[in-house]
């Protein structure tokens, strides 16, 4: 029986260690975990392949608790992998896809605007130069409306910040100003056309929350005047995961 029991262990080990690594490979791995992690993960899954193999070449004595994390382990990784992710709308994708483009700039009806992503814009309006923050940009994100921002022809512009995990994850955001904000659906994802300007002191700070994200960064002194509002398509990836100082921007 301990025989048996050694055998199953090792082959859940190694399976664990396959997974893993294939997890590596695949566009899901950012429904996990930050990408820049991906190296982390694919030599823990290695070592689990050796150490696997090695339990179920020596058939050692099993250890039922170890045995039972590693199931619930896999019942979960399983479960994560077949169910949606709770705090997106978008589908899995290659995170080429949303990399920023080959052009960082673009003109529309005659105005240049630099594409950019909400994080890097948050650290343009904190501490960039004057002529950084009198540039047009252009970022994407989810529309967060309610009736005292519908009132002031506003809405909130959030996209979300993974540094390691959901566990940390941060919705990061700006006010827009814009003509009609009722045009928009709570939760839309459009592409905001503008630049930053200083919004009045006695505003009182808007109560929004993004589905699963427990933490925001509204920006409490500048907002977003709006040239132009689009509605787009969810990214197949819709976080952030890197900000850049300079241009191309992470748009």
């Amino acid at each position: 029986m301990s025989k048996i029991g050694g055998l199953i262990e090792g082959c859940i080990v190694l399976a664990l260690g396959l997974a893993m690594s294939a997890l590596v490979r695949t566009d899901s791995y950012w429904l996990y975990l930050h990408p820049k992690f991906k190296w982390l993960t694919l030599t823990a899954g290695i070592i689990l392949v050796i150490v696997g193999v090695i339990a179920v070449l020596y058939n050692r004595r099993p250890n039922l608790s170890r045995i039972v994390i590693f199931l619930a382990f896999s019942t979960l990784a399983t479960i994560g992998y077949f169910f949606p992710n709770p705090t997106s709308s978008a589908t899995s994708g290659p995170l080429e896809e949303v990399s920023f483009a080959k052009e960082s700039r673009f003109v529309l009806s005659s105005q240049e605007y630099i594409k950019i992503n909400l994080g890097e814009l948050y650290a343009i309006s904190e501490k960039g130069a004057e002529e950084q923050r009198a540039a047009h940009y252009v970022a994407r994100g989810i529309v967060k409306r309610n009736p005292e921002l519908d009132k002031l022809d506003q809405f909130v512009l959030l996209r979300v910040f993974m540094w390691c995990c959901f566990a940390d994850a941060v919705a990061v955001g700006f006010r827009v100003q814009c003509h009609q904000p009722e045009e928009f659906l709570d939760g839309q994802w459009v592409r905001v056309y503008g630049k930053l300007q200083q919004l009045p002191s006695q505003l009182p700070e808007p109560t929004v929350q993004v589905k699963g994200i427990l933490s925001k960064a509204l920006h409490e002194v500048d907002g977003i005047v709006a040239a132009r509002v689009e509605k787009i398509e969810p990214p197949p990836i819709p976080f952030m995961f890197e900000f850049r100082k300079s241009e191309p921007y992470a748009y």
